[in-house]
């Protein structure tokens, strides 16, 4: 499945730039890859089903996830955070 566009809430665009440099380089280099297959989780790439919710997949980036889903051809991610506070 190929992903035409990737988006973020308000919620996510606002957390996201709260985030160190260093995890903003590192999204950079995936956006590719979760482009072409989103779900697939290979070498710099590390997505998983979030557990409990259906629909939902994280993105791990060292200490930090993005939460995120598919809306038809759109990847849409709705949080990002520290692994200790973004699942709450």
């Amino acid at each position: 499945m190929t992903v035409h566009a990737i988006v973020f809430t308000e919620a996510a665009q606002r957390q996201l730039e709260a985030l160190p440099d260093s995890v903003h380089k590192r999204l950079a280099r995936v956006v590719p890859l979760l482009l072409a297959e989103p779900f697939r989780p290979r070498p710099g790439l590390d997505v998983k089903p979030l557990t409990g919710h259906q629909g939902l997949w994280r993105l791990r980036i060292g200490h930090y996830r993005g939460i995120y889903c598919l809306d038809g051809s759109t990847l849409r991610f709705l949080r990002f955070g520290h692994r200790s506070t973004v699942y709450r």
